[in-house]
């Protein structure tokens, strides 16, 4: 199978074929410098919101590629659209986190702040890691192929997420508390929320309160997991139980 270059731009959905899309800065440098790109080489440009775009490249440089589009396809979103809400945890490992569950396909991603999380929260340096989750998001998406930027939230306290609930999703709590709670059978579900607890595991008042809150538990096995290796089986697992 020959390799796909994929590149990542903001264009709109209005672009039609025959017109052009312009890259520039880190995607130019990359493509130019890096995997060394010539004109007329066909590469494929993902916008973030469903967009597949196949495209030639019309003038190469460091600053900026001109390319003409040859084809799009628009990509729907299947239902249920699925948030995974991880707590927070230490060092590199919640910034790495973000790669597989884009690549998984995850709707939307939320940091939790809960009882047990060790990290401590700076919101005046949250905007310089929001950067960086993003473009860990899109380098997912261009691996993958995933035409669908996940929504990245600011942290947010486990009891704030239970008591917003907007976008009316059903909500699902990793436990080991009920070790034999599976997903549901029940398949007409337009948004769901899996809430991926701390190395600590939630506390006995936050399980409380998401019993409160309705919140249904779900277990992937007997084994203890660490976070980022349950909020990805989580999701894997979702996915294979609800989309087609």
């Amino acid at each position: 199978m020959p390799r796909i270059i994929r590149s990542f731009v903001s264009y709109g959905k209005e672009k039609k074929v025959g017109d052009e899309i312009t890259l520039s800065g880190e995607e130019s440098h990359h493509l130019s410098k890096v995997l060394r790109l010539e004109p007329e080489t066909t590469i494929e440009v993902l916008n973030g919101e469903g967009n597949r775009a196949q495209v030639h490249c019309l003038e190469v440089g460091g600053k900026e590629i001109r390319t003409r589009i040859n084809s799009i396809e628009c990509c729907l979103q299947h239902q249920p659209l699925i948030r995974v809400a991880v707590a927070l945890v230490k060092g590199k490992k919640w910034d790495e986190l973000i790669r597989p569950l884009t690549e998984l396909g995850a709707h939307r991603i939320t940091p939790l702040i809960t009882d047990r999380t060790e990290v401590r929260h700076d919101s005046s340096k949250f905007q310089a890691k929001a950067l960086k989750w993003k473009r860990n998001a899109i380098e997912a998406c261009k691996q993958s192929g995933n035409p669908w930027l996940p929504e990245i939230d600011d942290p947010t306290s486990f009891s704030t997420f239970l008591s917003e609930n907007s976008e009316k999703e059903r909500r699902f709590l990793a436990s080991l508390s009920d070790p034999s709670s599976p997903f549901p059978d029940d398949q007409d579900m337009e948004r769901i929320a899996l809430l991926i607890g701390p190395e600590g595991g939630w506390s006995q008042e936050e399980e409380s309160l998401a019993q409160n809150f309705a919140v249904e538990p779900f277990s992937l096995a007997g084994n203890i997991l660490r976070t980022e290796t349950a909020a990805v089986s989580a999701l894997a697992v979702a996915k294979a139980r609800f989309l087609p």
